[in-house]
């Protein structure tokens, strides 16, 4: 008999959890990890349904939109739905874990300095690891930022690996302020003290 009650309660507890989660996927309201990087310029979220991706053309004006993903039919469902509302669509599939390469972290650039492109959103399945890398290159070489800024900035996204700022960073062509990347030590043999001396 209590092997039946047990059995009846979490039968309950597995459906009403089931349909909690399906109910709140269905009235999502807060767009999953949308950001500001650059107002105008480009904008970050993770994958948005195709009503709140059409809400958020509208409302910010988006010329074009970068997805991240590997094509499936998202991916293609998503890219008719930019080309209904005449928007640019690019589809530079990454691994997930944002480790992309070179070319295509410099096609979302190329997107972002193109007045008629932008305002410009950059988008993966969560927004953290593949858009943050996408993030970090401009905000490198556009913005000037240091690896620590960069590396606050992802954290504030929720990626927790680390290493991506670095892996980017070793990317960068255009480094503003170069010679403060490249400290050089300078002994001033004079202010050495007399016991120090190097011996002869």
């Amino acid at each position: 008999m209590r092997a039946g009650i047990a059995l009846i309660v979490i039968v309950t507890a597995v459906a009403t959890t089931g349909y909690m989660t399906s109910e709140t996927r269905r009235n999502q309201i807060v767009w999953d990890h949308w950001d500001e990087v650059k107002r105008d310029m480009l904008y970050r979220s993770g994958q948005l349904r195709p009503e709140q991706l059409e809400e958020a053309i509208r409302r910010y004006n988006l010329k074009t939109v970068v997805n991240f993903q590997v094509p499936g039919p998202g991916v293609e469902a998503e890219r008719a739905l930019c080309k209904r509302l005449n928007v640019g669509f690019l589809n530079l599939p990454m691994p997930g874990d944002g480790f992309g390469k070179e070319p295509q972290f410099r096609e979302v650039l190329a997107a972002v300095d193109d007045p008629a492109r932008r305002p410009v959103l950059v988008h993966c399945a969560r927004g953290t690891c593949r858009t943050g890398a996408a993030v970090a290159m401009y905000r490198y070489e556009r913005d000037g930022w240091t690896i620590e800024d960069v590396a606050a900035e992802m954290n504030r996204q929720t990626y927790r690996q680390a290493w991506l700022p670095g892996y980017v960073y070793a990317m960068v062509k255009d480094r503003p302020n170069g010679e403060l990347f490249e400290p050089q030590v300078v002994r001033d043999d004079a202010m050495t003290p007399a016991s120090q001396e190097p011996p002869r």
